[in-house]
């Protein structure tokens, strides 16, 4: 049976969730060359981090879940082109998006490097590894019958409500549990409930379920999943 796997960034590197014999299990791992410590050779990988950059320009995908998202557009960062992932500083990185964007850059994304350029990586070396690119405040809207949930994940409201859908959807998923599991300098709240969206997400796939962005594309245009 294949593996399906739902994985979120963390301090300590990413948390990952995965559905086994009706119960939720959760790994640590620094690298995700790590995975196939727990894996083997194969698995159905949903993670939220941009997988597939392009050349030049927005993604389309990042501009339409955006609009779909709406009061929490902020959420949804713009990916890198391709070439600025490699560039060796962070003000080399932003202008050479700039120059094929429009766009500069953020801070915030290009502490995320690190963990994109992981992924380039591992899916070439790995073949037998699927990945999709899942953003969990999409995926909690579509568990909230395609209602943003305007209250953030890091406020006690937010964060009961994420905690409540996911206990719908998966009975065995212990939040107090999980949260005594990890250090909380390694792994936040919300990590361990966006990697279980992101795992819903990703059953959603295999089951071809799940709704992307943008809505209308090439299969050589990104897609985000949810």
């Amino acid at each position: 049976m294949m593996n399906v796997l739902g994985i979120d960034g963390c301090k300590f590197g990413w948390i990952v969730a995965t559905l086994s014999q009706k119960q939720i299990e959760f790994y640590l791992v620094e690298h995700l060359d790590k995975l196939e410590n727990f894996f083997l050779n194969e698995a159905i990988v949903g993670i939220d981090m941009p997988v597939d950059l392009i050349t030049s320009n927005s993604r389309l995908a990042d501009i339409q879940a955006r609009q779909v998202l709406k009061s929490r557009a902020s959420t949804i960062f713009n990916a890198p082109v391709i070439d600025a992932l490699y560039e060796k500083n962070y003000e080399l990185a932003s202008r050479l998006n700039f120059e094929k964007t429009q766009k500069k850059i953020s801070k915030q994304s290009w502490y995320l490097f690190n963990k994109i350029k992981q992924i380039q990586k591992f899916k070439k070396e790995h073949v037998g590894f699927s990945f999709y690119e899942v953003h969990p405040e999409l995926s909690f809207m579509a568990m909230n019958e395609m209602r943003v949930i305007v209250e953030s994940k890091k406020t006690p409201e937010g964060q009961t409500m994420r905690r409540t859908m996911i206990k719908s959807l998966f009975p065995s998923f212990n939040f107090d549990l999980v949260r005594q599991k990890f250090n909380k300098r390694d792994v936040a709240d919300d990590d361990i409930l966006d990697a279980m969206a992101v795992l819903w997400s990703t059953q959603r796939i295999v089951d071809k379920m799940a709704e992307f962005v943008p809505k209308k594309s090439s299969s050589f245009e990104p897609r985000i999943y949810y």
